[in-house]
């Protein structure tokens, strides 16, 4: 999940695909689009993968998407926010892990979101992520309904080339993801069969 870490802040068509759309950037990426993607792993970099779903999610500072994408039993998953320029990031790998495994407590997290200071930091298996941001945030399942809310802080890797989230939902216990940051034009869109969010189906 790509969040609000600053404040707001080609390859041979895939199959399926009309050709490249006539906004090629993230942001116009709608369901039955079709994606190519560079510099998440070198073998996705001839894969296409067909957009399945499209969710939101907003806080009070900004609003990002996230794309969920397969290529047959690969899947991925794109984030994108558009504050003072496009940032996306990507991760192939959405199963979260515990707060014990990146060493920091309930207490300690607290302490960051109440200190809301960007000195702060944390190590990670020899890494330094500096905290970001945190907030309460509204997930809508295909960008409809009332939308579902929780907590969210975010780190960034010192080389800011990872992002490094803890998210908190009611009833369930915090949860770690990574994703790695993409240079917006390391991805292609392609326009496909675009289809009615409805008919999305959930991962």
């Amino acid at each position: 999940m790509v969040r609000s870490l600053f404040g707001k802040r080609r390859k041979k068509r895939g199959a399926g695909a009309a050709g490249p759309a006539q906004d090629d950037s993230i942001r116009a990426a709608k369901v039955g689009d079709v994606v190519s993607v560079k510099g998440l792993a070198l073998e996705y970099d001839d894969l296409y993968f067909f957009v399945e779903r499209i969710d939101r999610y907003s806080s009070d500072a900004d609003t990002w998407y996230e794309l969920s994408c397969a290529e047959g039993d690969t899947h991925i998953w794109i984030d994108w926010t558009d504050g003072y320029e496009l940032f996306v990031t990507a991760t192939d790998t959405p199963d979260p892990v515990g707060l014990a495994t990146i060493g920091l407590t309930e207490e300690e997290l607290i302490d960051l979101d109440e200190e809301h200071s960007i000195d702060n930091h944390i190590e990670v298996e020899g890494d330094t992520y500096y905290y970001r941001n945190s907030s309460e945030v509204t997930f809508y399942q295909e960008n409809r309904g009332q939308g579902e809310g929780f907590y969210l802080w975010d780190f960034m890797r010192e080389d800011g080339d990872r992002i490094l989230s803890v998210s908190k939902w009611e009833g369930r216990p915090f949860e770690v993801t990574f994703s790695d940051v993409i240079a917006p034009d390391s991805i292609t869109l392609y326009k496909g069969e675009r289809t009615d969010p409805g008919s999305q189906r959930k991962r």
